[in-house]
């Protein structure tokens, strides 16, 4: 935190604001627990005002970003004068600063509606705890605060980094930071319950919130998923990155939670490991963050934040969110009242609670993947593990999910003949025959493959028979769980097909050339494209299909204004059954008959150029004069290329010089060639310490011009589309289940409160 004069005063005093008044809201409710009802409009109206303080905040670094007022240096480092307009909103979250400014709005924002809906008997120790978890946002606030001033004003700021440049980006962050806060509330109504010692309710009234922040993050997941396959230019959705997997975990541990919170609803069981799961979620998201912003992964993930100083902060958090829950489990777990396990082999509870162990394995895999670097940190070489660790692992865990999912919806609470189970199976289990023999038409292959497409798809079936049974009976909202399977069943599906049967080939295209691959598609690179004011430079590849249709595709490719990084963008044809894919990889501008061919020899390197062979034997900084007297007194420098030339045996040595200044002029007057032709240098690669040379009508040179080409990437991705109709499904599966305990929680508490 600097001084007061190296600090933009409304926007800091705001942030100090919020502190104080969460710090008051603390004591308020403090006071209301100690007995004393006339403090509890103090702590709300407190909460009120550090809610507001915070909108505060937030409005004023945005209004900051939106003036570009550069004297801040968090906005002169995340946006600049060409940015654009929504661009320029997310440059609020573009920084580490930023990011945890917009997860704090968001929990300040929903903490008013969990103060709105906890219910007067549990108001006051989860808004409490739920207080504790936005200081410690607060205290990282204040230490790193976005609104430290320049001592001087710059006339730009630094830009946008370009891959954030997408309009994904401008809502994918912020949807994502409010499903980490929504985790912080069954957290602290769990944290809550064992404090007071009162197990009952709970439950039910953080199931709706666990239910908000499973759908929230899942749709976080999504939109990042999508970002990444239609910008990044890789091919894929999801690469198993330490970022990918801190979004991940707390997901799939809420997926296992919000399970958990049915079986306490429903069989009155569960309730000691709905405490834990409460915790870890919370725990998940803040161990995430500690990972990815902590500097700790700066060497193993491109999308890591490096330390800003925080990692201190962020260990303190966790130390306290980790040492408070614990210590309340320790003492008071046993105290909690549960139903004894008497489910057998083939009941509902029993299938459930597996299903919940192998989704939890799954994120316990996936966690301890991503801790790698730091889990072997003491050695030598701290590694860490890639893509094909995570599939290997969590590949007999899709099975297993598929198998439970497919039986579940005939099982009862009360264990069932198995004959009848079997004999409800059958129609389900043709259907996924009929798939698997479908599949092996299309060339699927492979035992585990067939055996997930079989259980996927029984999964899916059954799964849409007992929603729509569900529906019938309990309508549309009852229907949402189920629901929700159907759609794990239909991305199943899209995981395998468009993972393990994507076919990718690399292609290199002569401008105006067309060149038929393997698969029947003819491809010509017709031109590049200009930038306009509304689209980077493209290039245009015409596309001929097998079934005689045809389409222009433009993927982009040019060089970032500012930070003269090459960024590529894919073109993505979406077909009934797939994606065709294509995304760039090099262009070469080509040549004009009787153009230099340039060559860069590092020392010692050699390379062949029509008939002759050249070899860099280093530089000499006599050859015209004393190079390094003449860079000390500014004068123009001339460097000496030391090369051997041979041509049909013979041997020649050549020097040709290279004069330039500090104001960056060069001269570089050519040599002739033996057999004619001539060499002179084009410049000097320092970082390299390599030779830059341009030869000019050598023997045995072409002379005919190279036409422009264009390498590229074609990839067909297969049934892709089930993967985000299969996301859409489950969530809007939760959306359906969320709105049916939400109005169950309001009517457990409307009976509370007729019963007091």
């Amino acid at each position: 935190m600097g001084s007061l004069s190296q600090l933009y005063l409304p926007g800091a005093v705001s942030l100090w604001c919020a502190l104080a008044f969460a710090v008051t809201t603390l004591w308020g409710y403090s006071l209301v627990l100690r007995g004393d009802e006339t403090a509890r409009p103090f702590a709300r109206r407190s909460y009120g005002l550090f809610a507001l303080a915070t909108v505060l905040t937030s409005a004023i670094l945005f209004l900051a970003l939106w003036r570009r007022d550069f004297r801040i240096e968090y906005v002169f480092q995340h946006s600049g004068l060409d940015l654009a307009g929504h661009f320029q909103i997310a440059a609020f979250w573009a920084g580490q600063k930023g990011s945890f400014l917009i997860w704090l709005l968001w929990g300040a924002l929903l903490g008013v509606l969990l103060w709105r809906t906890t219910g007067r008997d549990l108001e006051a120790p989860v808004m409490g705890v739920y207080t504790l978890t936005q200081l410690g946002l607060l205290f990282i606030l204040v230490r790193e605060n976005p609104f430290v001033m320049l001592a001087e004003t710059p006339i730009d700021g630094k830009g946008l980094n370009p891959l954030l440049q997408d309009d994904w980006m401008v809502i994918h962050p912020p949807v994502m930071f409010i499903g980490y806060s929504l985790t912080a509330i069954p957290f602290s109504f769990a944290v809550a319950s064992l404090w007071r010692r009162n197990y009952r309710d709970w439950a039910a009234r953080a199931f709706p919130w666990a239910l908000a922040g499973f759908l929230i993050l899942g749709a976080a997941i999504l939109m990042g998923g999508y970002w990444a396959y239609k910008t990044l230019g890789w091919g894929g959705y999801w690469g198993w990155d330490p970022v990918e997997n801190a979004s991940l975990i707390p997901w799939l541990l809420l997926v296992v939670l919000i399970h958990g919170f049915y079986m306490e609803r429903t069989r009155k069981r569960y309730r000691r490991a709905n405490y834990i799961l409460s915790v870890l979620s919370y725990l998940a998201v803040l161990y995430g963050t500690f990972l990815t912003r902590s500097g700790v992964l700066a060497d193993f993930s491109v999308h890591s934040f490096v330390d800003l100083g925080i990692s201190r902060w962020l260990v303190a958090l966790m130390v306290f969110f980790i040492v408070l829950p614990t210590w309340l489990i320790a003492t008071r777990l046993g105290q909690v009242p549960t139903q004894t396990n008497e489910d057998s082999l083939l009941t509902r509870g029993f299938f459930l609670v597996f299903s919940t162990i192998t989704v939890l394995a799954s994120a316990v895999v996936i966690a301890v993947g991503t801790s790698a670097p730091l889990l072997t940190g003491f050695m030598e070489n701290p590694g860490q593990v890639g893509p094909e660790f995570y599939n290997q692992v969590n590949q007999p865990i899709a099975l297993l999910t598929a198998f439970l999912l497919s039986v579940v919806p005939y099982l009862t609470w009360r264990e069932r003949p198995p004959r009848e189970i079997l004999k409800r199976l059958i129609v389900p289990s043709l259907v996924g025959v009929a798939a698997c023999l479908f599949s092996l038409y299309l060339g699927a292959y492979g035992k585990l493959h067939i055996l997930l497409i079989f259980l996927a798809t029984v999964a899916l079936v059954t799964n849409f028979e007992k929603t729509m049974a569900r529906a019938r009976v309990g309508g549309v909202t009852a229907a949402g769980g189920y629901l929700a399977h159907v759609g794990v069943g239909i991305i199943l599906i899209g995981f395998l097909a468009s993972s393990a049967y994507d076919r990718q080939v690399k292609v290199t295209l002569a401008q105006n050339q067309p060149q038929t691959l393997d698969n029947g598609t003819t491809l010509t690179f017709t031109r590049t494209m200009p930038r306009t004011a509304t689209e980077r430079e493209r290039l245009e590849i015409k596309v001929e299909r097998p079934n005689g249709s045809e389409y222009y595709a433009y993927p982009k490719m040019f060089i970032n204004d500012r930070t003269r990084q090459l960024m590529v963008n894919p073109h993505i044809r979406k077909l009934w059954n797939m994606d065709l894919y294509i995304s760039p990889i090099e262009y070469d501008p080509g040549r004009p008959a009787g153009a230099p061919e340039r060559l860069q020899l590092a020392q010692g390197q050699q390379l062949e150029v029509g008939d002759l062979r050249v070899q860099f034997l280093g530089f000499d900084l006599s050859a015209g004069g004393n190079a390094m007297a003449q860079m000390a007194s500014d004068q123009p420098i001339t460097v000496g290329a030391t090369l051997e030339v041979v041509h049909q045996g013979q041997t020649t040595a050549l020097t040709p010089r290279y004069t330039f200044d500090q104001r960056g002029a060069a001269e570089a007057p050519p040599l002739s060639l033996p057999g004619g032709g001539a060499l002179r240098v084009g410049g000097i690669n320092a970082t390299d310490g390599a030779v830059i040379l341009e030869v000019i009508g050598a023997a045995g040179m072409a002379v005919t011009a190279e036409p422009p080409r264009l390498a590229l990437d074609l990839t067909e991705k297969p049934l892709i589309q089930l993967v985000w109709f299969g996301l859409y499904v489950i969530l809007f599966g939760g959306v359906l289940a969320m709105v049916r305990r939400f109005r169950q929680a309001r009517l457990s508490e409307q009976l509370a409160d007729g019963a007091a």
